[in-house]
């Protein structure tokens, strides 16, 4: 890929979804686009380029945004978040004149859906009649990512990869002829997915129609934002969440908003952070 076209690319990106692409990870680019040439029959990256360039919201031009943006992911990610809702968060927030009360998380980074099935998996064990007080939404930027995760479908290795065998049986059907597991009708009616830019004010508007929101997880993600824009992620989030309410981030990142300000609070080791 010409210098060119790769400068205007990563232009291109930033603006679509704020991710920001340094001028050594050039190969990052190339990896990721490589696989639309043989989808497309284009010739070259630089075609490919340009034929991004003629329509930025084609469906071509939104393809190799997915292609940037969408991240492998697995169930029960790092476990320490689950466990903190199981045991810290969870009770909290439905013990006492709360015995009832209805939960809202958000999965603000929900990829193919692991992360957000995976919390209402966990609510699902912990919390009396989950199925009907629990309201999990996942959004992404990715329509590809969204598209998948709506379907609840995963492969034999995807499941593999952090569900332990008794969730599995448990909270999954087998179907034998298509060789894939199915979430349970229980866990997907508590899920919501939408496409969603952390890095677009609309997604505020978007996200609150199933809030206000008792928990966000924003896992990994503030690490591929400007520090302005992440700020302004953050403070966006803010916007979405009860007081109190808390915020899952990765173990790296530290949420700083323009306005938001939140309370460390450490789990085993681990940071959470709470709103105040």
């Amino acid at each position: 890929m010409r210098d060119n076209e790769f400068n205007w690319f990563r232009g291109f990106l930033e603006k679509k979804s704020g991710i920001i692409i340094t001028s050594e990870k050039k190969y990052l680019i190339q990896s990721r686009l490589k696989p639309l040439l043989r989808t497309h029959a284009i010739a070259d990256l630089n075609t490919l380029v340009s034929r991004i360039k003629r329509s930025e919201s084609s469906p071509l031009a939104n393809e190799a945004v997915d292609a940037m943006t969408t991240n492998e992911t697995l169930f029960f990610r790092d476990q320490y978040p689950y466990e903190a809702l199981e045991t810290l968060i969870f009770p909290e927030l439905t013990h006492g004149i709360n015995a009832s009360k209805s939960v809202r998380i958000w999965s603000g980074a929900a990829s193919r859906g692991q992360e957000p099935y995976s919390i209402a998996i966990a609510a699902s064990e912990s919390i009396p009649q989950a199925n009907k007080r629990v309201k999990v939404l996942g959004t992404d930027l990715s329509v590809e990512a969204i598209a998948y995760a709506k379907k609840g479908e995963y492969s034999q290795m995807e499941v593999q990869r952090g569900m332990p065998v008794k969730r599995l049986v448990r909270f999954f059907e087998h179907n034998d002829k298509e060789k894939v597991w199915k979430v349970s009708p229980d866990i997907k009616s508590m899920v919501q997915f939408q496409n969603g830019n952390l890095t677009d004010d609309n997604i505020v508007m978007q996200a609150r129609r199933s809030g206000p929101f008792d928990v966000v997880f924003l896992r990994n993600v503030l690490i591929y934002f400007t520090p302005d824009e992440r700020k302004n992620v953050v403070d966006r989030i803010a916007r979405t969440m009860n007081k109190g309410g808390y915020l899952i981030t990765g173990a790296a990142e530290i949420p700083t908003g323009n306005h938001a300000k939140w309370e460390q609070v450490l789990f085993k080791g681990k940071r959470l952070w709470k709103l105040i």
